[in-house]
């Protein structure tokens, strides 16, 4: 009896539970879900806008729900060959972030995100090729920031394919450069005409720097000029103030006209012999050095006898 009661209980548990999946189903703060009545949409349920949670419908078929992931997805074009405005090739790769913007418009027109990515990205191909031909290659590549347009290009691709959103059922969020190549010939090209530029650019530093610097030396040599001449100047002051007064003192030579010529005699010696001089002296004529050639010798003259000492008295 007891085995029967337990069968009948899992039996209605498992209806119940059939009963409740039928009749009821989820919503993730991720999702969008659209409930469809005899094939019409009934409902749109966005779990990041309070949506999110338990929710009941009737049973298939009079009702059903379509999923839809509510976050932002993205998408890479493939590299596209492109001509500038200045006739130069270029492969640009951008990528495009968007998401569901009407899901109503977008379970008709479309039906699946792999099918958006697609015409998505149709889409972008044929903005950015109306767009980056209006540009030069200069806006695109170049060692001065204040030339370069990406940000300004972008904003002009953006413009152009939120054009289609009405026409999805999507919301475009970001369009961006993410590389940008060169053709072999285009690449040469463009290098050497960088080269041109930076080279001009040499060019005109170094005139300048030229420039500079002749200003320079100029201004140094004046003033190098006007400091001698001073100096030369100044040289003279002195050296016709000097005179002054040693001609004061050479009219007192002629009163000790010997002396005089001693204090000549005097600054010719310091005038003539100057650091690490070498005097050659005659060594017979110095006579605390004679014994250096002569030889050590007693003096000449009478010899002084020495006293003898006395002897001591014998003792008584």
């Amino acid at each position: 009896m007891k085995s029967k009661t337990s069968l009948i209980i899992l039996a209605v548990a498992v209806m119940l539970i059939l009963v409740a999946s039928t009749i009821s189903f989820t919503v993730e703060s991720t999702e969008l879900v659209l409930v469809q009545t005899l094939g019409r949409t009934s409902r749109v349920l966005d779990g990041a806008n309070g949506d999110a949670g338990l929710h009941f419908k009737w049973i298939f078929p009079i009702e059903r729900y379509v999923r839809y992931d509510n976050r932002i997805h993205m998408f890479e074009d493939v590299h596209k060959e492109l001509q500038t405005s200045d006739k130069q090739k270029i492969q640009v790769t951008m990528h495009c972030a968007w998401r569901i913007g009407k899901p109503e418009k977008f379970l008709k027109e479309i039906k699946t995100i792999e099918a958006a990515r697609g015409r998505i990205r149709k889409r972008l191909q044929a903005k950015q090729g109306d767009v980056i031909p209006k540009h030069a290659m200069r806006e695109l590549v170049n060692t001065d920031p204040r030339e370069m347009k990406l940000a300004e290009i972008e904003s002009e691709v953006l413009t152009k394919l939120r054009e289609v959103q009405g026409e999805l059922g999507v919301e475009i969020v970001a369009v961006g450069i993410k590389a940008l190549g060169l053709a072999q010939d285009t690449s040469k090209a463009v290098i050497d005409a960088m080269k041109e530029e930076r080279q001009k650019e040499i060019t005109k530093l170094e005139s300048m720097g030229q420039a500079t610097a002749d200003t320079i030396i100029s201004r140094a040599e004046n003033a190098s000029k006007q400091i001698v001449a001073f100096a030369g100047r100044k040289a003279d002051e002195i050296r016709t103030a000097g005179h002054r007064q040693a001609a004061r003192y050479y009219s007192q030579y002629k009163d000790q006209p010997r002396f005089g010529m001693f204090l000549r005699y005097l600054d010719t010696l310091r005038a003539g012999l100057g650091q690490n001089a070498t005097i050659w002296l005659d060594g017979t004529k110095i006579p605390g050095i004679k014994f250096l050639w002569k030889g050590p010798s007693l003096p000449e003259g009478p010899v002084v006898p020495t006293r003898e000492k006395p002897q001591a008295e014998a003792k008584n």
